[in-house]
């Protein structure tokens, strides 16, 4: 005999009975996990809700952040990026804003700390290092800023990297040229052209121009040749090439270039000062080319013109004892001002054919 058999068979009350309570402990169980479950749902719920609740609050204070910064109120953009970052902790994009606008604050330290403590988990990241750049250069720390403009042209960029390294590349270059680093400028900038599509003339225009600022008129002037190979009638392009050559000395060139710049379509458009300088710089080329004593001219024309410059030597030079031969009162006097010739473009200058 089974012992779990009972001793006594169930009376028919006893099975109605029976049936009753399983019915009510199965009837508990389904309630409760029903219950639990519905708990479940509800606190993932409230759960979701404040987890969205919190994107928003960040999301609008981050927006309050921003466009106090363009406001130019670091301040208050401070204070509003601090209460996005309270909602969302980890959100990089408000950490580096934040970082921003303490920077622009003027709170150039905690800046940097921040910076540095977001570099530590983002090695190599270009943005960052970019803004530490900004930072040392502000700080007139001017090795650690090229150092932190390197890093950030080869470091790591969201989007479009090649657009980033090069305005990168460009900042740093300027950055050069304030300093009086002309060697590294161009270097920089010989690098940027290398790189640079030969179908964005805007960009090769920008190298060119940035090329005429370190004092690199050569290779300023080969690249408006090359842009001018492709594109022959650009009136910037013209206008550089043109401008450079006359710096070079090379006066045929400069000549050529200026005419045609002068020429083209659209020209009375233009600003009224940059259409002057180049009227001006065309008139001096041909002044100068008529008294350049060329070769290919004929014995008489090229001995009149060199007497000619002879005499404007002469004159030059009995300017320059005179002014030397002053006394020191008058010396002092004068000094605020360069003699007369000398301030005059077109004192006595070695014209070249170009």
């Amino acid at each position: 005999m089974s012992f779990f058999a009972l001793k006594s068979p169930l009376t028919a009350s006893d099975r109605i009975e029976r049936r009753r309570l399983i019915f009510a402990d199965s009837l508990s169980l389904v309630t409760l996990f029903a219950i639990t479950a519905l708990l479940a749902v509800l606190t993932n719920y409230l759960y979701q809700s404040y987890a969205s609740h919190q994107v928003e609050l960040a999301n609008r204070w981050l927006v309050r952040g921003e466009q106090a910064m363009r406001d130019g109120k670091p301040q208050a953009a401070i204070d509003a990026l601090s209460s996005a970052l309270a909602f969302a902790p980890s959100d990089r994009n408000t950490e580096i804003k934040l970082a921003e606008a303490l920077a622009s604050a003027g709170r150039l330290q905690e800046a940097a700390v921040y910076f540095n403590a977001l570099l530590e988990s983002q090695q190599g990241s270009g943005l960052i290092n970019l803004q530490l750049a900004r930072l040392a250069a502000r700080q007139d720390n001017v090795s650690q800023a090229i150092e932190d403009y390197q890093r950030a042209i080869y470091g790591n960029w969201e989007g479009d990297g090649y657009v980033r390294r090069r305005d990168v590349r460009f900042e740093l270059s300027d950055y050069l040229i304030t300093h009086r680093l002309l060697d590294r400028a161009r270097s920089e900038l010989l690098v940027a052209a290398g790189n640079a599509p030969e179908d964005d003339i805007s960009v090769q225009l920008e190298i060119a121009r940035k090329m005429e600022q370190a004092q690199d008129p050569s290779d300023a002037l080969h690249l408006y040749k090359t842009i001018l190979h492709r594109h022959p009638s650009l009136r910037e392009a013209l206008d550089g090439a043109g401008r450079t050559a006359f710096q070079m000395g090379r006066y045929l060139e400069a000549k050529r270039y200026l005419a045609r710049a002068l020429q083209g379509p659209g020209v009375d458009q233009e600003p009224k000062a940059g259409l002057e300088e180049s009227r001006d710089r065309l008139s001096e080329a041909t002044r100068l080319l008529l008294l350049y004593p060329s070769s290919r001219l004929g014995p008489m024309e090229r001995s009149v013109r060199i007497l000619t410059d002879r005499k404007l030597a002469m004159a030059r030079l009995a300017q320059c004892t005179q002014a030397r031969s002053q006394p020191p009162a008058n010396n002092s006097a004068a000094a605020g001002a360069p003699p007369a010739a000398a301030a005059h473009p077109k004192s006595g200058r070695s014209p070249s054919p170009g």
